[in-house]
């Protein structure tokens, strides 16, 4: 794991994203979002569908550029720094629509991930598949994630609840100390987003976690602190508690009126 630089403090946030704005036309996507992820904390951003939550997650992760305000990652400013190099810097994201290829084994889609973050990862001569460098924290991250029965199988054969867990173990691969997670129980049926659940339970404290996802339910319990999002603005972020009684939040997401 990356050693923390000197910017990483015990006080300083792990991502802060400072008055984002981003305009596609006549749409304002974001207009000065802001939100602050502690070390180690899970923090929940929720909205309304059209809120802009994609956008921003887009703007944190690289793919998309804001037109305004700044992304700090431990610190460092990494407004402009490329998509493929964030991860390198501390932050993985995990996609709402997974990036796995599903041709190849678990344990073979998690050692190109390890191979992709390691220094010589650009060096695509040596195959993943029988760099022994790479197999044996491949399996590590396919155990933390529940995964080690199925480290042989195809990812085309994998349950759906298995392959968003293989996602997620590919995206700890990074080392990143960052996490963005991207509805990572969309689709899922009762019992895999329980175990999902649990997943996210034990990854707490270990990572900073953004999470993004419609199952409030789990929202609530897993989250230590939520940031809510409307119209592209950040209208409030407190504990879920504080979310849950806020007269705001009420009328614009949770259908209450004020």
């Amino acid at each position: 794991m990356t050693e923390p630089r000197a910017a990483d403090t015990a006080d300083a946030a792990a991502l802060e994203v400072r008055a984002l704005q981003k305009r596609f036309g006549a749409v304002h996507a974001t207009q000065g979002a802001n939100l602050s992820l502690r070390a180690g904390e899970l923090h929940a951003l929720i909205g309304p569908n059209g809120a802009g939550k994609s956008t921003l997650i887009g703007q944190i992760s690289g793919e998309i550029t804001p037109d305004a305000g700044n992304i700090l990652l431990f610190g460092r400013d990494i407004t402009r720094l490329p998509a493929h190099l964030r991860p390198a810097a501390g932050l993985a994201r995990s996609f709402q629509i997974s990036q796995i290829y599903p041709e190849f084994s678990a344990e073979d889609n998690v050692a190109l991930a390890v191979q992709a973050r390691s220094p010589d990862g650009a060096n695509l001569w040596t195959p993943a598949r029988t760099d022994a460098r790479l197999r044996e924290p491949a399996r590590a991250r396919l155990a933390e994630v529940g995964l080690t029965d199925r480290a042989g199988v195809r990812a085309s054969e994998l349950a759906h609840g298995e392959r968003r867990q293989l996602e997620l173990a590919m995206a700890l691969a990074l080392e990143a100390r960052v996490l963005l997670l991207d509805e990572p129980m969309a689709g899922m049926g009762a019992e895999e987003s329980r175990r999902m659940a649990e997943l996210l339970g034990r990854l707490k404290g270990r990572y900073a976690i953004l999470l993004v996802e419609h199952d409030m339910d789990a929202v609530f319990a897993l989250a230590d602190r939520i940031t809510v999002l409307v119209y592209g603005k950040t209208i409030f972020t407190g504990t879920p508690d504080e979310v849950r009684s806020h007269p705001d939040v009420r009328a614009a997401y949770l259908g209450e009126a004020s």
